[in-house]
Order: C-alpha cells, then structure tokens, then sequence
C-alpha cells in the first residue's frame, strides 16, 4: 500500500513527463519492478533477523524500513532535553537526523546507487536514456521519502505541540533543507571514497560503514540518556560554544527561528540567510560538479583495465597479509590439513560480509559496555584497580571473561554463510581427519577474536597491577579456551562456511550462547573466590591448560561419521 502511494504520487506529473521525452507507461512499469525489488531486501538492522523459511524473500522491507525510521525518529526527540531554547534543541535535532539518514543512505542504498545491472537489463531494451535516468531519480526519491517522512514524524509532532500549526510546517521544511544537505555530502562522500581507492573495494568498505552504523545506533541507545543525566545538559546554550557559526546544523536552526519570530539580531539573520542559501548551494554543487565525476567513476567498476588494476592490487595486498597469517598458521597449526582449516577461516571472517554484518558489530558493543561500566561506578579510578580490591578485581575478572562473549559468537558463526553450498570442496579432497579442519578454524578464530584482547588487558594489567597479576590472566585466558572448545566439540563438528543459517538453528545457537554465558559466569565467580590465593591460581591454570589441550585432541580426532551426523541432525 505504501509502494502503491509513492509510486501514484511519483507519477502524478505524467503530462510533464511526456513532454520531457519520457514513456509514462515504461516508467510506471520500471518504478514498480524496482519498489517490489526493495520489498524483498533487507536493510542493515534487518540482516541478521529470524525467518522460518530462509529461502522465501522478504515482502515487507518498507513495512520494517519505515517502522525502524520510525523508532530513530523518536530517538531524536532526546535533543528537546537538552538546552531550553529552540535554537539548542534543532540544532542536536537536526545533527542527529543528517548524521543518521546519511548513514542509512549509505549503508542501506548504496547497492542501488551503484548497481549497474540496469545498464544490461534496461538499456537493450526500447527505453530511451530520459526515460531510463528518470525511473533512477525517481527511484532515489521515493526511497529516501519513505525514511524522511517517518524519521520526522515524531519531531514534527512535538513542534506542532509546542509551537503550533506554523512552527511544524516551517521544522518539515527544515527537515527537507536538512535532506538536501544529505544527498550532497553521501555524494561528497562516495566520490571521496572513489578517489581514494578502487571502485570494486567500493562496497567493501560501504560494509564497515554499516557495521560502525550498527554500532552508533547501539551506543546512542545506551549512552545518550545517561550523558543528559550524568552532565546535566538541560541547561546547555548552544549558542555560546565557539565556532558554530560555521556549522550548516546550526544555520538551520537560527532559519526555522527567524522564520518563526519573523525577526532576530544580525547574527540569527546572517544564519538564517546561510541556512537557506545552504541546500540550493548544495543541489548545484552536486548536479554540477560531484554528479558527473561519480557517474564517470560508476563507469569505471566494471571497465576492464580498472578490473585488472584491482587484480594487481589486490594480489599485492593478497601477499602481504597471506605471509601474516602464514606465519600464524605454522605457531600454531600442526600438519597441511590443520593449517589449510586455519588459512580459509582466516580469510573468509575477514571477507564474508555476512559473517562480519553478524559479528564485529560485538566489538563496538563491547567499548560501549566498557564505557557504560565505568560511567555506573563514577567513583572508581584507576588507583582502586592498581589496589586490587574488590571492584579492581572484579574489572579484571568481568575484562578476561566477558570479552570472550566475540570469541563464542564468532565460533558459532564461522560454520554458517549464504554461499554454504559451494562446501563440497570439503568432501571430494583426501581428508581422512576432518577434526583437524575444524581445529585449524577454531584456532583461527581464536587467534583472531579473542587473544588480542588478552594481549591488551594483560599489557593494561602489568601497567596497572604489576607482574603478580598474570596468574590471573592466565587462568581466565585458559578457562576462555577450554569453554569455546568445548562449544565446538560439543556443538559444531562442522566445516567453516558450510551451513545455512536458519530459523531453527538460530535459536539452537541463542540457548548455547546463553548456556556458554551463564556457565562462564560461574567459572568467573570461583575465579574469584581464590583470586588472591596463588598457588590455587596456578594449580587450577595448570588444570585448565591441560584440560584444554585435551579437548584440542578430542576435535582433532572428530571422524568423518560425527561430521555427517551433524549436518544431517541441522537439516
């Protein structure tokens, strides 16, 4: 229904579009192929959702699209507690919602940006370029109204509340002003991205601009509340902080104010003037300047000397992180099967979107949890963590076990991907251990999610405590790698990358989570009941490091029936 409303209002000036030279009838027909195709793909907060049925294609994605819109718009109404004039309160208003279109735009609508497959598809057939070029426009438009006009929603009521019928109207304005805006600094942005680096590693680092999304939207949630309340942010003037005035969010703010007093000081007009000057500015630099260079630089992603370009350069980097993993690989894999289980796992978390959609996100909540720790203890120091009482070793203990909630993520993903069925390769190669292709993927992911966090802490903790701390670490570290490897023995007598990720096994991978939490936190309290007994420390170090050298020989030795029983027990 909401397809159907855009694309009747995107339609409405047909007479004009004929007189432009485009086929109503064509456009129709290709703005309603491409609103279905949005339908059915999934936005960044959408991606790792539950479906009972993997292979049906999701129907709703506007529904969820305009419901998450939503939910970000009343976020933003955190701004109207901070400051008590309107000015402070659209200015944050404002930066919140230009900072979070811009990047769902770029997260969520850069495959369509750059997607060049209508060249192929559109282009031969009788459709001419005007046609072609406004089905595009068009396409951008309704998309970015279906996020504008509920991210707003919430805002425009509460200025509607407090100012009336017109000081709503001017804020929806403002919030078109601030959309405009947007498109010319995503443009701005691509054709930064695209300068700097090759078209194909385009969408690759598009991917790591929705994980450090994910991880904003996770951290205004958590932190924007407490830091209005920890630092007292109702009193806060906006206008007294130097250098605004050369900041576009502010001008805007001073706009909707001028606009709605019908007056102001010389400053405020001068701001106002800016604000308004500001997206005609932007529209013309875009279409003049930053839309040519972009659609030139689009051109070249599938131009065969870029392509062979890439190559060379991709083969070089190829080199220079293989001879680092490599290394890795031979410390600590044993035997050709061992280290090709390590090399594959360590290549594809590092390029599986999926796989890194799913779990590097973790790394950015845990700084959040970090931050959130420490800001619930506002007396704790460092001083209290050197002196080792109570609250310093619990930081220690919550450090060493917590953290390793990535390393039990990232072990129960490394077996999923959307590409499962191309692990026949596992099957037709002479492995007559197919444990110690696991082993070498555990390892990997060890090594990779979980033991540079150990190296931080424990360099923190000799700052901090001294050398009499690493009893300690060592115990948690190997508590950590006695509990994942008993996940993966237990759980995951699977290939890396061979299994697709269903309903039914998310939820299996949930309760283990839960039960690999809820079991590591009562190891973590009888670390601590002989925290400061050492030799209890290392008589049970010594335990776990045996323990888990044990079940290491117990993965390796996982048979080719235990694997085939497995698969056969998910599907």
């Amino acid at each position: 229904m909401v397809n159907r409303f855009f694309l009747k209002l995107a339609l409405l000036p047909s007479g004009i579009y004929r007189r432009m030279g485009v086929n109503p009838k064509q456009l129709r027909a290709i703005l309603h192929t491409k609103l279905i195709i949005d339908d059915r793909r999934p936005g960044t907060l959408q991606q790792t959702r539950n479906r009972k049925k993997p292979d049906k294609p999701v129907t709703r994605g506007t529904i969820a699209l305009m419901f998450l819109s939503t939910l970000m718009g009343f976020l933003y109404l955190l701004s109207f507690m901070v400051g008590s004039d309107p000015v402070t309160h659209l200015t944050i208003f404002f930066s919140f919602f230009f900072f979070m279109l811009s990047a769902t735009l770029i997260s969520d609508f850069t495959s369509v940006l750059i997607d060049v497959r209508d060249n192929y598809i559109i282009l031969p057939k009788p459709v001419n370029d005007r046609t072609f070029m406004v089905a595009r426009l068009l396409h951008i438009f309704i998309h970015i109204c279906k996020m504008v006009v509920p991210m707003s929603l919430p805002g425009f009521v509460k200025m509607l509340v407090s100012y009336g019928m017109a000081g709503g109207l001017i804020f929806f304005v403002m919030v078109f002003f601030v959309t405009l805006f947007s498109i010319f600094f995503i443009n701005a942005v691509y054709i930064i991205i695209l300068r700097i680096t090759t078209p194909q590693r385009f969408q690759s680092i598009i991917s790591y601009v929705q994980i450090i999304f994910a991880i904003l939207v996770y951290a205004s949630y958590q932190l924007l509340p407490r830091l209005i309340s920890r630092y007292q942010l109702q009193d806060l003037d906006i206008s007294a902080i130097q250098g605004m005035a050369a900041y576009p969010m502010y001008w805007l703010a001073n706009t909707w104010q001028v606009l709605y007093t019908l007056g102001g000081t010389n400053t405020q007009l001068f701001m106002a003037g800016a604000g308004l000057l500001l997206p005609f500015l932007s529209i013309y630099i875009v279409v003049k300047y930053l839309a040519p260079t972009f659609n030139n630089k689009l051109a070249m992603i599938n131009s065969s000397a870029s392509a062979g370009a890439t190559r060379e350069g991709q083969v070089e980097n190829t080199k220079k992180k293989f001879s680092y993993s490599t290394h890795l690989s031979r410390m600590f894999t044993q035997g050709p099967i061992e280290k090709m289980g390590f090399l594959f796992t360590w290549k594809m978390t590092s390029r599986s979107r999926d796989f890194k959609m799913k779990v590097y996100p973790s790394i950015g909540y845990l700084l959040v949890y970090v931050v959130i720790m420490f800001m619930n203890n506002r007396h704790l120091t460092l001083d209290d963590i050197a002196a080792q009482q109570n609250e310093g070793k619990i930081i220690v203990i919550s450090a060493l076990y917590f953290t390793s909630l990535l390393l039990t993520m990232a072990i129960n993903q490394i077996v999923y991907s959307e590409k499962y069925k191309a692990s026949w390769i596992y099957y037709v190669t002479p492995i007559s251990k197919p444990g110690e292709v696991i082993m070498g993927a555990a390892k990997a992911a060890i090594l990779k999610f979980y033991i540079p966090m150990v190296v931080f802490i424990t360099l923190t903790g000799i700052i901090l405590v001294g050398p009499q701390i690493l009893p300690n670490i060592f115990l948690g570290l190997f508590n950590e790698l006695l509990i994942a490897t008993s996940l993966v023995f237990a759980s995951h007598k699977m290939f890396p990358f061979s299994k697709q990720q269903n309903n039914n096994v998310k939820g299996g991978s949930f309760l283990r989570g839960m039960s690999v939490l809820i079991f590591s936190a009562i190891i973590a309290v009888g670390h601590f009941l002989i925290y400061e007994i050492t030799a209890a420390v290392i008589l049970c170090a010594i335990l776990s490091m045996i323990a888990t050298w044990m079940m290491m020989g117990s993965i390796k030795g996982i048979s080719w029936s235990s694997v085939k029983s497995s698969y056969s027990e998910v599907t």
